[in-house]
């Protein structure tokens, strides 16, 4: 499909309301930083995305790294599937895995994890929204 997005669509059926329930969107601190460093990537390369992209919103919750976290998750640095990752990808995973939290990712690494965190896997959705299925009542 021309112009379709399957992060906008699942944002977007939060939004509406087609998944049930509440949502919040967890975003490590370390993001704010990687949001902007990608952007500003894509826009070296002259490739189009908004210069603003907001992660800032009701729904948003800016998760501290710090020593808490880390003395949470320091069990499953170790783990299998969690050693893979790399950099920011760990943080992501162990904080999805002890908030039990749906990881939301087009990164095809984070399958590693599968296992110990609920990860939706956007690429199935580059067309049309397969992710819904995880969603089915």
């Amino acid at each position: 499909m021309n112009g379709y997005s399957p992060g906008h669509s699942l944002f977007k059926d939060l939004v509406d309301g087609w998944i049930p329930g509440p949502y919040q969107n967890i975003y490590p601190a370390l993001a704010a930083f990687e949001v902007s460093a990608s952007v500003s990537r894509m826009h070296r390369d002259q490739r189009p995305i908004l210069r603003d992209f907001y992660i800032l919103h009701e729904n948003a919750i800016i998760y501290p790294v710090d020593d808490s976290l880390i003395q949470r998750t320091a069990h499953l640095t170790s783990q299998d599937g969690f050693v893979q990752l790399r950099g920011a990808d760990l943080v992501f995973a162990c904080i999805a895995q002890i908030e039990d939290a749906y990881l939301v990712t087009l990164d095809k690494g984070f399958r590693a994890v599968s296992d110990y965190v609920k990860v939706i896997d956007l690429n199935a959705s580059r067309s049309s929204p397969e992710y819904r299925k995880m969603f089915d009542m």
